[in-house]
This record gives C-alpha cells, sequence and structure tokens, in this order.
C-alpha cells in the first residue's frame, strides 16, 4: 500500500469541553485575561461580575491596551495562538484567553478596536454553536451599543479591549442560597488574589512594574505585600543564583527570605492587619517577571505549621527560565529540579527558618507566662483544699542561699537541691511556671511560697505550648495535667534521697524528651489567628 496522509480533524464538540478541564480555579482564570492586557500595554483594567435579572452570570474584563484589528482579533482567538514579540509577556502560551474563559463559560466574546477611528469589532466562540455546526468557524461581527459602552467608559475614543463571558455554568450557588450571595462571596476571594498576584503592578511606589490601575466592580484593587517591607524592612537571608542555560547564555533568579515580626512588634494596628499573619500565608511565593505564579506553600518540603507562620520567602525569575521552572499554561505552578529544591530545603532556609521559630518561641513564651498567672490556679487552689489527704514530704529547712532543702520523706530526713521559687516564676502557690527549667525538662519538684511542696512547669517546652496553651478554656484539662505532673513532682520529692537522686533527675529528663519527640507533629498555638 503506498504511503499516504489525510487530515484527521479532531472532533469540535470532544476537543472544546475537554478543553474546559485544563484545571483552572476561578481567580487564576481571570488573572490570565489580565495578563493578557497586562501584556498589551493596559494601565487601566476593569473587572465587572454582575448578575442579570435573570440571576445569569455575567464577567466582563475591560482594558484600554492596544487593542486589535480583525487580523490580530481572529489571532487572539486562535488555539495556540502566534508567538508574542515580547518573551518576557505574561500572555505566553496563546492558549489562556481560551481555556481560562471557557473554563468557566460556554460562549466567549472578545470586543476590541486598535484606534479609536477603527471599527469595532466582536469575534465570538459558543461552545454550543460550535458542536451544533461541528466546525471551528469563528463568528466575526460588528459591536453593538452595549459593547461600545463598556469600552468607551475606560477608553473612550481610542484603543481597548473587552473580555466577556456568558452563559456562564460553572458559578454555582448552593441549593437554597441566591446566585449573588455566591457572586459576592468570588468577588471577595478575587479582589484579595488580584491584590497579591500583581502587587508589583498595582503598588505605585515599587519600581520594580509600570503601574496598572485594576478596578474590581468599581472599586480600586489595593496591592497585598506579602513581606510586610514596611515593617520587616530587610531580608534574613537573600542569595542571587546564577545559571548558564543550556544554550550557554546566563541568567540568574533571587531568593529573599522575610522574617514578619510578632504581632506585638508592628508599629501600627495597621500594619499589624494588613500583614496578615496565619498559617495559610508562610511559604514561598514565586514570582515570574514580576507576577506571582505560586505559593504560598513550601511546595511539600515542610508543613505549614504555626511556629513558621512568620516566615514568607521570595523566588523571583524571568522569562529565560520558564522552560527549566517548567512553567504550567495556567502560570500557577511551576517545579523545582531536585539541585535546587534540595538547596532551598536544606541550606537557605535553614537560618531563616531558626529566625522564624525563635520569633515565635519568644512570643508564645510571652503568651505562656500572661496565662500562667491564672492558668493554673485552679487546680492549686484544690490542691490547697485537699492538702491534709494528700501524701507530700514536709519541708523542714530551706537555705535560699545555696537551695538545699531538708525534707522529712519516706527515706527519713534528707538534705537535697530543689529548685526554689525565684521572681521570675509565676503562678501560684502549688503550681509554678518557668521559662526554662535545666536540661530542658517539661517539670521538676519545688518549694513555693510559704515553703510548700510545688512544681514548676518548664512553658519553653513544646508540651506546654501544644498541649496546655491550646487547651486554655478547658479548665478541666487544665487541672488534670496539672495534677499529673505536681503529682510526679510530689513522688519524687518525697522519695528522693542521696542514691537515688542522680536516678530521679534522669527519669525527668528522659520522659521530657520523649514527651518532646511525640508532641512534634501536634500544631502549635495560634493566638486570635497571629503568632
Amino acid at each position: 500500500m503506498t504511503e499516504r496522509k489525510i487530515s484527521v480533524p479532531p472532533d469540535v464538540a470532544r476537543i472544546s469541553e475537554g478543553l474546559r478541564d485544563t484545571g483552572y480555579d476561578f481567580n487564576a482564570a481571570v488573572a490570565d485575561i489580565l495578563d493578557n492586557s497586562i501584556a498589551a500595554g493596559a494601565d487601566k483594567i476593569y473587572v465587572r461580575l454582575e448578575v442579570d435579572f435573570a440571576d445569569s452570570v455575567v464577567i466582563s474584563i475591560v482594558d484600554n491596551g492596544h487593542g486589535m484589528n480583525e487580523e490580530g482579533l481572529v489571532n487572539a482567538m486562535k488555539y495556540g495562538s502566534s508567538k508574542r514579540a515580547s518573551a518576557k509577556s505574561l500572555g505566553k502560551f496563546g492558549l489562556g484567553l481560551k481555556t481560562a474563559s471557557t473554563a468557566f463559560c460556554r460562549r466567549l466574546s472578545v470586543i476590541s478596536r486598535d484606534s479609536g477611528s477603527s471599527p469595532m469589532l466582536r469575534a465570538t466562540w459558543d461552545l454550543d454553536d460550535m458542536a451544533a455546526r461541528n466546525s471551528w468557524d469563528l463568528e466575526i461581527a460588528a459591536a453593538d451599543a452595549a459593547h461600545r459602552q463598556l469600552l468607551d467608559e475606560i477608553a473612550p475614543g481610542a484603543a481597548g479591549t473587552v473580555v466577556l463571558w456568558e452563559n456562564i455554568d460553572r458559578v454555582t450557588a448552593p441549593e437554597g442560597q441566591p446566585i449573588r450571595k455566591a457572586v459576592e462571596k468570588l468577588e471577595t476571594g478575587l479582589r484579595d488574589h488580584i491584590a497579591v498576584v500583581f502587587q508589583r503592578f498595582l503598588d505605585a511606589n515599587d519600581g520594580r512594574e509600570r503601574n496598572v490601575h485594576i478596578q474590581l466592580n468599581g472599586e480600586s484593587v489595593a496591592a497585598w505585600d506579602p513581606f510586610c517591607i514596611v515593617e520587616a524592612k530587610e531580608p534574613v537571608a537573600e542569595k542571587k543564583m546564577e545559571v548558564r542555560l543550556p544554550d550557554g547564555t546566563q541568567t540568574s533568579f533571587v531568593v529573599r527570605a522575610f522574617v514578619l515580626p510578632r504581632k506585638e512588634e508592628f508599629s501600627s494596628d495597621a500594619n499589624r492587619i494588613a500583614a496578615r499573619i496565619s498559617n495559610e500565608r508562610q511559604g514561598l511565593y514565586i514570582y515570574r517577571e514580576n507576577r506571582l505564579i505560586h505559593g504560598p506553600d513550601w511546595m511539600n518540603m515542610f508543613k505549614q505549621e504555626p511556629h513558621y507562620s512568620l516566615l514568607r520567602v521570595e523566588l523571583s525569575f524571568d522569562h529565560s527560565l520558564d522552560n527549566a521552572f517548567q512553567v504550567d499554561i495556567k502560570k500557577s505552578r511551576i517545579e523545582l529540579n531536585s539541585g535546587l529544591y534540595e538547596w532551598l530545603r536544606d541550606k537557605f532556609l535553614a537560618g531563616p527558618r531558626r529566625e522564624a521559630e525563635t520569633r515565635y518561641r519568644k512570643g508564645a513564651a510571652g503568651v505562656a507566662k500572661g496565662a500562667a498567672v491564672l492558668l493554673h490556679t485552679p487546680a492549686s487552689n484544690v490542691i490547697e483544699q485537699k492538702a491534709s489527704a494528700l501524701k507530700t514530704a514536709a519541708v523542714a529547712q530551706v537555705d535560699e542561699k545555696t537551695g538545699k532543702v531538708t525534707v522529712n520523706n519516706n527515706s527519713g530526713v534528707t538534705t537535697t537541691t530543689v529548685r526554689l521559687v525565684n521572681p521570675d516564676d509565676v503562678g501560684s502557690a502549688h503550681v509554678v511556671t518557668s521559662g526554662t527549667l535545666e536540661h530542658g525538662v517539661l517539670w521538676e519538684p519545688t518549694i513555693g511560697k510559704n515553703s510548700k511542696a510545688a512544681v514548676a512547669l518548664n512553658t519553653g517546652h513544646p508540651f506546654y505550648t501544644k498541649a496546655y496553651l491550646p487547651n486554655k478554656a478547658n479548665s478541666t484539662v487544665i487541672q488534670a495535667m496539672d495534677y499529673l505532673l505536681w503529682a510526679l513532682a510530689q513522688a519524687e520529692l518525697n522519695n528522693i534521697n542521696p542514691d537515688n537522686q542522680e536516678a530521679f533527675e534522669e527519669f525527668r529528663i528522659e520522659v521530657s524528651r520523649n514527651l518532646k519527640k511525640l508532641v512534634a507533629d501536634l500544631p502549635d498555638p495560634v493566638e486570635n489567628g497571629n503568632s
């Protein structure tokens, strides 16, 4: 049989429907359209999410960019449109406009003019009409008055473009809830997304990019700086990495780590609130050409835990590293090669993570110290009430200079060294707390107020921060843990003698170390959503 080639066009309905499922979420889809507007030179972009009288959702993105004539419009609507002249363009793959839009709507129209004197044209892909005709024929028509009104609002008598989503079938409301409520929720999430993704374009004081004004439903979107430079000032670590590409050209990327202040260290409440310190905001923020394309997360390097909630890390690169970082169509995911991944995880981030944890722990210690004043009072009161029925060592003598204590216990009269309450210890008569204890143990016997045998708890031990503090509001749990540790301390004090003193100490050290390991994966407490 003679070799031959035949044209096998894809099925229109199956392909157009399949391309709807490329993985866009709503925010990423709108951001992809904004990329095109910015690539077209726009400095004004208006986004509208509207619900009409029939409860149908209509979304428009209008810009004052350079616009398109018929040839440009047809190319823009082509799946796999021609490569842009600028390699750094945010609109990179020639698919985003179509796939992002039809991920949510069944009718996509782009209306544009390349000058005030040019005709305003509309190009439309209607998925239902395409399937019925089994055709990739693009609908071209003159724009109507409503379209002209949309563009004239932002670019009167000038070039510009309108992207219009109609027949939206993937913006829905839970049963019984009006669609307007669902759209309002979408608007809130989209505003936050635009604020951080395009922060460097929105912030007039950020010189890395030209300024672009974006409105959402008539209200300007304010930039949100995840690194809170106004407070953090400088990165705690910074590295510019030089990279040689396969073709021999030299390029680079930058990594900067910022540790934000604790909430009480902010210079103003406004800055503290704006910083939005939370578990979900920590991690890597990855930028391509000054546009956030990924994050925040740790890309499976680490868990997002509260004691790292003050740490935010920037990785910025330009278009020359697109292939190296495997930027996807949605510009919302990248891949790090194993060498870079391991360098970030094991070397670069080691110091910033220590600093973030130290700063967090200082704040947690402050929380613990403040809580301890009242936290342990209920247990102490019960111990006092039941003192006559409890078996404890009788304290005969206390030498405050040497820390030597003479007790009458099960071993007879014994003199030993016991921690004495000092002015920094807080709490009550029978349960006191301290920021640290020798050998890092969780608890140890102590002699409290009025020479009463007590227990000292280490608020710096992870068990205290992960078991006590999250249960501050649960007095029963706090009392139960207090009773257990107090009883262990009293058993030691009531049986200690020169021969077994070291064994008791080793017992506390071993138990405390095991508890530290066991609670390592438990969440840290979050105080009012902040560290």
